[in-house]
């Protein structure tokens, strides 16, 4: 029996994401009954008439403010032409709001479907700013915008965010810099930029000042690290761009929070920290401990993640496309150790739309710039069991297993977590069990309240995606079916 106690709460919810990154600049220009099915599939938050969800109403779309890769082409030194980024700024200062017209189509249809929060984000500035005219550095630990330039540099996302503010679709978040532990070069294959924690302390009040001149609300978010190791202490390697909690929030870095545009919170990536269960839940922890004791006033975003390298103790690789229901499970609990162990406040994947044999994608398309086919995920849907029915504004509450019940589970699960949405009184619980065995589920509320729960279930049956089923009932036992998920939504 599992007991969820809506007295004892935790963080509140910032909501679920993907972002835009590089399939959105061709599809965004499909035609339009194609790109709409897209759009649907991510953002909506309609029925169907049989009670099945169209989509998985995403609250969070990051934005990629792209660099100019795209307008230099195969000069640019980026093979793939998909993985290139057009500027809005030439290098004789001149701005074209025609470029990345398919993001923006996306964009637009993100805020017209309610989508409630928009992450610009950077992976290098502008090539006619950076030091070596390319979207990528030469390979060193340095940033490839020289100082000099970082002023031009605000004025640029300044400007951006102005423009798109003006134009109604503002920018909630501007994420200046992303992954910068990693020394991008020509051989990373796309548009990135590598920048010290000195760079960073330097750049953020510039780019502050340039926001604060033009009166924008955006906020800054950092430091976007490639990994959640990055923030908990120096790592071998890189030791001018680590132990980013006490180098960038620390005592010594006051000046970074003090400045006005700065968001408080603590952006990271989850890879490569996925490698085993045991290592999925000892950072996550050592992580939410940290946060909770040093930095309570942060945030904790995990602002980027697909299926890289070896995962799941050497189950699941990265390369390869895989619709099924294997990697979906595997991404779901990484969501729940976020949740509960390192209480992450949103939860961001990585490519919403892919057109890679790679298991990146939420939504998979042909690799056609002109047109083609769409293929639906499992882990699209999997990520659709939170980002559909945990809304923004929703808080997390203690679930636990009965201590006077069913023995613990093991480390396989079933995993539960539940949150209260404040302004509804509604609860959602979501479940998730990765064995080969159904299991029984009886959940309780610690205050004795009745409730009854809809249900929308995800097995590895093929059209069973957020399918409507049974209702449940508090204090009734509900069977969770072998490799499944299933999301309760209280009735009001």
């Amino acid at each position: 029996m599992w007991v969820a106690n809506p007295a004892e709460s935790f963080q509140p919810i910032e909501g679920f994401g993907a972002s835009d990154a590089w399939a959105a600049q061709f599809v965004g220009r499909w035609p339009e009954e194609t790109r709409q099915q897209v759009a649907r599939l991510l953002f909506s938050r309609e029925f169907d008439p049989a009670g099945r969800p169209r989509g998985i109403g995403l609250s969070i779309w990051r934005f990629n403010i792209g660099a100019g890769s795209a307008e230099q082409g195969a000069d640019s030194g980026i093979r793939d032409p998909w993985r290139r980024a057009e500027c809005f700024q030439n290098a004789q200062g001149y701005w074209d709001w025609s470029k990345q017209a398919g993001q923006q189509w996306f964009l637009e249809a993100a805020r017209r479907h309610g989508v409630e929060t928009v992450v610009a984000f950077v992976n290098s500035p502008p090539v006619h700013l950076t030091r070596n005219g390319r979207a990528w550095g030469d390979g060193s630990e340095h940033s490839n915008l020289a100082p000099e330039r970082y002023a031009a540099f605000a004025e640029f996302l300044a400007t951006v965010c102005e423009h798109f503010e003006k134009a109604g679709l503002p920018f909630d978040y501007l994420s200046p810099i992303n992954e910068p532990q990693w020394r991008w070069s020509r051989r990373n294959g796309q548009e990135g930029c590598p920048w010290t924690n000195e760079e960073i302390r330097a750049l953020v009040p510039v780019l502050g000042r340039a926001l604060q001149t033009r009166g924008l609300k955006v906020r800054l978010v950092l430091p976007e690290a490639a990994q959640l190791l990055h923030l908990l202490g120096p790592t071998e390697g890189e030791p001018l761009c680590s132990d980013q909690l006490r180098e960038l929030f620390g005592d010594r870095s006051d000046a970074l929070l003090r400045t006005p545009a700065v968001a408080p919170v603590v952006a990271a990536h989850g890879y490569g920290t996925t490698t085993s269960r045991t290592q999925l839940r000892r950072v996550r922890q050592d992580l939410g401990e940290r946060l909770r004791t040093d930095h309570p006033r942060l945030r904790y975003w995990m602002s980027e993640y697909c299926i890289l390298d070896e995962n799941d103790g050497g189950r699941l690789r990265g390369p390869g496309r895989d619709l099924g229901i294997e990697p979906a499970l595997f991404v779901a609990e990484v969501i729940h150790q976020d949740l509960v162990l390192a209480w992450a406040t949103s939860w961001q994947w990585w490519l919403a739309i892919s057109p890679y044999d790679y298991k990146d994608g939420l939504v998979y398309v042909d690799r056609n710039p002109a047109g083609g086919r769409v293929y639906e995920s499992k882990l699209l849907w999997a990520v659709g069991h939170y980002a559909r029915f945990v809304r923004p504004g929703a808080v997390r509450i203690h679930v636990q297993v009965d201590p006077a019940g069913a023995r613990l589970p093991d480390e396989s699960g079933p995993w539960i977590s539940g949150f209260r949405h404040p302004r509804s009184g509604t609860y959602t619980f979501v479940a998730l069990n990765r064995t080969d065995r159904e299991v029984p589920v009886i959940l309780r509320m610690a205050d004795g309240s009745r409730l009854r729960f809809r249900s929308y279930l995800t097995t590895p049956e093929p059209d069973v995606n957020l399918q409507p089923g049974p209702l449940m009932e508090t204090g009734r036992a509900w069977t969770l079916p072998a490799r499944s998920m299933v999301t309760w939504v209280s009735e009001l």
